[in-house]
């Protein structure tokens, strides 16, 4: 057991030692993003809401007016107003590129900024591809696993070996600054180490969805979501449908709230609006409806309370993830765990730190006793050659 402990100790060492700064980075942006919406509204309230007013223009207007203003890009998803004072949110050429912003009520563009030039969306950058696009997401998911391995192993080494419990909960604030050190970090550990899992299990499925899914759905024998069906170009006429007659639809077919617009991006890809039944957790719903981008024909209906038991389980990965599953309280507690990863990090570090300085002082006193003893036989040495020559030269005497 004595073997296997020192196993698993080394393994939590050397892991905390070479990913620990990279989960800590993590864990803090994460923290961030939990409220992002409520720290984007706090920095930037000129672009994010609006004063409420009696109707909404057509959203078709909205859309004509960033293409006029933004004729080299392309509109990519446009995000609906939650609130009454919430202003409308336009990505242009994919996700994480240009934002716009539009009043909901004049219809006037209101600003517009690069995600990556703003504090958040820098921090949500980091958090979800470390700056390094479909890279990045790749060692985003390796250092999830990483982060299960320390926690789980981290819960191993809690386990106190004389089977005393209550003393891994507990800091004894009189003991010597190492004690107090270690009973930090294995206290703190033990209080986050399952919020802590909770966020490294969902966000390393949410990395590698498509095998996550296909998981979900084998285990519970489900079947696959189906593609969004395409468009036909053939059927293109003079007259497209417009933003707002899609919505009208899509209102018809499900009536309640409506949260993103995918735009087609191909000649082949169709309208995609996006829509949150009361009853889910996500906070964008996972509810699709598809549109023919030509003739607004209705392509594919999906509903989130009625899909697959496989596809409402994954859709459950997100909500978990970020802490909406249980309100503000899990909000909360998810970006503290997050937080206190930096404590968790530095007192580790330090307890590295500290047992390589005994370690080092203990080499020192081994290589200098070796050294005196060393010195020690020298002198025995050459008092014996001094002794023997002089025993030597006495015997030669006697016998002459």
């Amino acid at each position: 057991m004595l073997k296997v402990r020192r196993i698993v100790f080394n393994l939590h060492l050397y892991i905390g030692l070479v990913a620990g700064f990279f989960l800590v980075i993590v864990s803090l942006t994460g923290s961030l993003i939990v409220f992002r919406e409520e720290i984007e509204t706090f920095i930037h309230p000129e672009l994010m809401t609006t004063e409420a007013g009696v109707d909404r223009v057509p959203v078709q207007t909205i859309v004509d007016a960033v293409k006029r203003a933004y004729p080299q890009d392309s509109i990519f998803s446009l995000r609906m107003p939650r609130i009454p004072e919430q202003t409308y949110l336009l990505k242009m050429n994919n996700a994480h590129d240009l934002f716009v912003y539009a009043d909901p009520y004049s219809g006037a563009l209101i600003g517009a900024h690069q995600q990556k030039d703003t504090f958040m969306g820098w921090v949500t950058l980091m958090h979800t591809q470390l700056l390094f696009g479909e890279r990045g997401k790749i060692i985003l998911g390796v250092g999830g696993l990483l982060l299960i391995c320390m926690g789980v192993t981290g819960l191993y080494l809690w386990y106190p070996p004389n089977g005393r419990v209550s003393q891994g909960f507990g800091v004894n604030w009189s003991s010597s600054w190492k004690k107090v050190i270690f009973d930090v970090h294995r206290s703190l550990g033990i209080y986050t180490v399952f919020f802590l899992l909770i966020i490294a299990i969902t966000g390393v499925c949410l990395v590698f969805n498509k095998t996550t899914a296909e998981l979900f759905n084998f285990l519970t024998v489900s079947p696959p979501r189906l593609a969004s069906p395409l468009s036909d170009p053939s059927r293109k006429t003079n007259r497209l449908p417009s933003v707002d007659d899609l919505l009208q639809q899509a209102d018809r077919l499900l009536p309640v709230q409506t949260t993103w617009i995918s735009f087609p991006q191909t000649p082949q890809s169709s309208w995609i609006v996006r829509k949150k039944n009361s009853a889910e957790l996500h906070p964008n719903g996972r509810s699709f409806i598809s549109f023919d981008q030509y003739t607004g024909e209705m392509l594919l209906f999906e509903n989130a309370l009625t899909a697959p038991l496989g596809t409402r389980i994954y859709n459950l990965l997100y909500p978990v993830h970020v802490g909406v599953a249980g309100g503000l309280p899990t909000r909360i507690s998810q970006a503290i765990a997050g937080f206190f990863m930096t404590i968790l990090f530095f007192t580790g570090y330090v307890m590295w730190r500290n047992k390589r300085k005994t370690e080092k002082r203990k080499q020192v006193y081994i290589i200098s006793l070796i050294k005196y003893a060393g010195n020690l036989l020298d002198c025995c040495f050459c008092v014996s050659k001094l002794f023997g020559t002089w025993a030597l030269r006495l015997f030669y005497k006697l016998i002459s």
